[in-house]
């Protein structure tokens, strides 16, 4: 297969750069030349559902590159308006003690250190998970701004190190001002993009409501000002139903392409 053919493919040019280390300005004066093995290999791998990411232990967000691994949930543009609505809600607060509450690939808690002076406690359930945000928060340079620990939502496996990190344990619930999250909140019975990703990171219950309505219920209970939580497209008016004369006030945003995103909540 020539490069001009193989340019056509999804995935195609990214694929060539990474495999022969040129820019898409080389491949496209350079198409005649044959794709190599390793190339065509990877493209099949990924045309039969593996993701790209994952091949390459990469991912781009928000305009910066990260690591990514299988067994950790890939990173999705769409996430991208949930950390703009975090980043302005956190300086219209002038919030100091962020929550990023299943941070997953840490991309949004550093995202948010780095265009705001807040400090972020990031926290996952999943060892996987940990592991990839330790990594991407030295790649990115914030440790001193982002630390990541274990914890079943707001419920830490040690609160020392919470403490230690200028936070507040109350009730064993982390203390912060604002909650920000993507958590887990597809239904059941939907069907994953791929088998490689883990479930943990997409299943929220029979109508995907589940987690969201317990960060809701402990984010309350620990005295938070605000949380930005990314929702699916159809859950609006069950949520709706749910946080009516529960919280000050609510409100539900879109993404680019139109669809609603996430809800930003006052406590």
């Amino acid at each position: 297969m020539k490069i001009k053919e193989f340019l056509k493919e999804i995935n195609g040019s990214y694929i060539l750069e990474k495999v022969l280390n040129k820019d898409r300005a080389w491949l496209f004066l350079n198409d005649e030349l044959q794709v190599p093995k390793e190339a065509i290999e990877i493209l099949e791998k990924v045309k039969s559902g593996y993701p790209v990411e994952y091949l390459f232990e990469e991912v781009y967000f928000y305009k910066d590159k990260f690591y990514i691994k299988e067994g950790v949930l890939i990173p999705r543009d769409d996430t991208e308006v949930v950390v703009e609505r975090g980043i302005e809600l956190v300086r219209r607060l002038g919030a100091k003690r962020v929550v990023d509450c299943c941070t997953g690939s840490g991309v949004i808690a550093i995202e948010i250190a780095k265009h705001t002076d807040t400090k972020i406690l990031a926290t996952d359930i999943s060892e996987e998970a940990l592991e990839v945000a330790r990594k991407n928060i030295m790649l990115r340079d914030v440790e001193e701004k982002v630390k990541v620990i274990k914890s079943n939502l707001l419920k830490p496996q040690n609160p020392k190190e919470v403490i230690d990190f200028g936070f507040e344990v109350d009730n064993n619930l982390i203390k912060g001002e604002i909650l920000i999250s993507n958590p887990p909140y597809v239904e059941n019975s939907w069907v994953k993009p791929n088998k490689y990703e883990p479930d943990i990171a997409f299943f929220g219950g029979e109508d995907g409501l589940d987690i969201i309505k317990r960060l809701i219920k402990e984010a309350k209970e620990a005295g938070y000002i605000a949380a930005i939580i990314e929702i699916g497209y159809k859950q609006k008016e069950a949520l709706s139903r749910f946080l009516k004369n529960k919280v000050e006030s609510f409100e539900f945003f879109k993404d680019l392409g139109g669809r609603i995103r996430g809800v930003e909540v006052l406590f």
